[in-house]
This record gives C-alpha cells, structure tokens and sequence, in this order.
C-alpha cells in the first residue's frame, strides 16, 4: 500500500481510489473516518478538485486522506500542486485576514448608504409634517363651504339635497309668488303709508290731551320684521305661560334647517345664511333639526341651549322644551 512512485505515474484520484480498494474500504466508509461527504470524496478520487472549497482545502483533504490509506501525504500533496499547477492558483486563496479585509470597504459604504437614506426619510417626515401644519391653518381660517344637506321628507324619510338645488327652489317660489300677486308690493306700500298717517295722528292727539309724556304704542310687526317690538313680545310672554315655546337662532355658517312643533306644524325650513338670524314660536316641544349644527347657536326661553350630544357627523336633531 506505500507505493512512492505511484503519484507520479498516476494522477492523485487514482492513486487515493486504488489504494481505497486495496484496502477493501468502501467510499462512505473512507468518508464517515475522514468526516467528509461522500461526494467530497468521489471529488478526490475523479480528480475533479474544482468541486471543492478551494485548492488549500483540497490539499488538506488529500493529506488526511492519503494518511488514512498509509501513502505518503506530503508525496501525494506535491502532486496535486504539479497536477493542477497550483503556482498559479495560490494568489486566488485568501486568507481569513485578507476576505474580512476585502469586506470592510462594502461594509462601509453601505453604512454610508444607509445614513443617506435615513436623512431621506426623515427630511420626508418633516416635509409632509410641515405641509399638513400648513393646510391645518389655511382650513382652519376658510368657513366651511357644504355643497350638500339632509332635507327630511314628509313620509319622515332622509333626502340629501344640493345647497344651490335649495336656492334655486327659493327663487322659483319668490317668482311664482310675485307673478301669481303683482300688486302685493304696491299693497304693502299702501298700508304701510296707512300705517305712518295713524300713528302720526295718534302722536297729535296725545299732545293735544296731555297724554304726550305716555310711551307710544307699540308698533305691530310680523316675525320676518327685524324692526319688531315689545307688543309682540309682550304676546309671546303669555303664550309661553300656556304651553308655548321660543326659540332664536343665530347663524355663522350657512346651515339647512327645519323647525316644527308639538302638533307636527312647520315652524320654519329652509337655508339661513351666515350671519341671519331667525326667531320661533310655537306649542312646545320644538322639533329642531340642524343640516350643520356647529354653525348655529340656540337660545329657548331666554336660556342658550348646549345641543352638543345630539350632534352625529355635521348635522343635529333635537327638541326644546321637553
């Protein structure tokens, strides 16, 4: 089995494989001694060394296996190195010191990498930050502009209804209304002139009698009057002895409303405008229901109504008085 001379007559695989059969050892057998894979060690014996991990462990192997066999590993490693010309193979095995050398100029730049990205990120965090600061406060000073509201039907179900569908309506009813009684402004002008006469001859009359320190009796206005006066306030105090309730609104948006109440008749409806004002009365519970309740504010009977828990999403339903 310690033939010298066979390594140079025979490459290293055969002269590994002969001496392997010589012995009458199997392959997996030559593989669990040498803590090797079986096909490691066909790799040696076909001579196909590429296979392996690199030449310096190729040669290792042969060592240990040639002294398994009882052949002459430094012999048989000499011939490998003539048999795959190793002089000039040596200079691609790297050390460990030289591979963990080669891998710290891409550790570093992908740190590099890395910090660039960050900045990226936070430079991206603190413009979407910024951006969303500054059209919080642009929202914050524009009214809110509502292209849409809940209009409640008679059979008491929920319609969603344009803003500039509901002007439209009010204007086609103003037409309708002043081309169904063209003379009503003519009439109104005319009481109206009535109206002034009468008071200036009750005026006279008072003087005349020496009544004229007496305050002067209170005109009589309709509630779409913003110039009304204490008679029917005064009229309004009795109601509200009977049952009746007042409610004033004041708007600062627009908002679509409806207002009936105890015996379901309609108070009010319609669209207010920012800055309106609006006054009801009528037999108390009041059905209140608000398009965008937080661009109203309520007073009933004197005291400001705080409807805050009734509101869902923009709009509001609630009753005064129950």
């Amino acid at each position: 089995m310690n033939d010298t001379n066979s390594a140079a007559t025979a490459s290293v695989g055969e002269v590994l494989s002969n001496a392997r059969k010589a012995a009458g050892w199997a392959v997996t057998e030559v593989a669990s001694k040498l803590n090797l894979t079986v096909s490691a060690v066909e790799f040696l014996e076909q001579n196909q060394f590429a296979q392996l991990p690199g030449t310096t462990f190729a040669r290792g192997y042969i060592r240990s296996y040639a002294k398994l066999l009882g052949l002459d590993g430094a012999q048989l490693a000499q011939a490998f190195d003539q048999q795959i010309g190793a002089a000039a193979d040596v200079s691609a095995v790297h050390t460990i010191d030289r591979v963990g050398e080669s891998r710290r100029v891409p550790r570093g730049m992908l740190q590099f990498g890395l910090f660039i990205l960050f900045v990226v990120v936070l430079a991206a965090i603190y413009y979407g930050w910024q951006s969303r600061q500054t059209n919080a406060l642009q929202a914050s000073n524009k009214p809110p502009v509502f292209e849409r509201v809940e209009v409640e039907r008679a059979d008491g179900s929920m319609h969603v209804q344009n803003l500039d569908e509901l002007e439209d309506q009010a204007v086609a009813l103003a037409l309708e209304n002043h081309e169904t009684n063209p003379d009503d402004a003519v009439l109104a002008d005319v009481a109206e002139g009535e109206l002034a006469e009468t008071e200036q001859v009750a005026e006279e009359s008072l003087v005349e009698t020496g009544f004229a320190q007496l305050p002067a009796a209170p005109t009589v206005v309709t509630e779409n009057n913003p110039a009304a006066t204490s008679v029917e306030d005064a009229t309004e105090q009795l109601e509200l002895a009977e049952g009746m309730g007042r409610a004033q609104l004041t708007f600062t948006n627009d908002c679509w409303l409806r207002v009936v109440d105890a015996d379901g008749k309609q108070l009010a409806g319609g669209l207010q405008r920012a800055g309106e004002e609006l006054a009801v009365s009528g037999k108390a519970p009041l059905d209140v229901h608000l398009g965008y309740a937080r661009g109203v504010s309520v007073v009933y009977n004197g005291k400001t109504v705080d409807f805050s828990t009734a509101i869902s999403g923009e709009t509001a339903r609630f009753k005064l008085g129950e």
